[in-house]
């Protein structure tokens, strides 16, 4: 198994350390989960570039060759999931909602109502909603976004390595599969994003 150094880095042969301190936005007191993304790029060299102007990123890039960038320190939350994160009792029950409170934001205009589910969903405890940037690990695969609603086929070796990575943040911070998100899932993206990722 890889070990996770003082810096926050994942120690193995697989992962190429490209660490950029411009994405790294305070601390990640807690790791509970893990969104995977697509990047809206043709290469990780574009990505690895972009990051050095600092802003949004993830914690690690995975190119289609299935090589494994490592971005930011583990020990450091990155801006990926979104400024917006959805309502998790919409999506997966209902029953658990609370009715009257959604009844209410959801009869609100569009932007009301997300800001509004927002903040709603916010007042809770992971895993009660999803999961938000300072409790989140960000896996970004290399790719293009196609349409509104397409994204290209993540590569094999790309899933490959994913599986791989994947299996090492479960170890590494007691996770399980119920904690893995795509990012559309999470928040308010293109929904073919990270479609065709695969991990267990």
């Amino acid at each position: 198994m890889s070990t996770i150094d003082a810096n926050g880095m994942l120690i193995d042969p697989r992962v190429i350390s490209r660490r950029s301190s411009g994405i790294e936005h305070g601390a990640l007191p807690k790791v509970l989960a893990i969104v995977v993304h697509q990047t809206d790029s043709s290469t990780a060299e574009s990505s690895l570039n972009s990051y050095g102007d600092g802003g949004n990123g993830a914690h690690f890039l995975i190119d289609k060759n299935g090589q494994i960038y490592q971005t930011a320190s583990l020990h450091s939350r990155c801006y990926h999931v979104g400024k917006l994160i959805k309502s998790k009792c919409l999506t997966v029950n209902k029953n658990t909602c609370d009715t009257a409170a959604m009844a209410k934001m959801l009869a609100m205009s569009w932007i009301q109502q997300i800001n509004a589910l927002d903040a709603h969903e916010r007042a809770k405890s992971y895993p009660d909603r999803y999961p938000v940037n300072s409790e989140a690990i960000g896996i970004e695969l290399v790719g293009l976004h196609i349409d509104e609603k397409t994204y290209e086929a993540v590569t094999a070796a790309q899933n490959t390595a994913l599986q791989w990575l994947i299996d090492e943040l479960y170890a590494q911070f007691n996770l399980k599969p119920a904690d893995v998100y795509r990012h559309p899932t999470v928040s308010y993206k293109n929904p073919g994003e990270a479609s065709s990722a695969i991990w267990k």
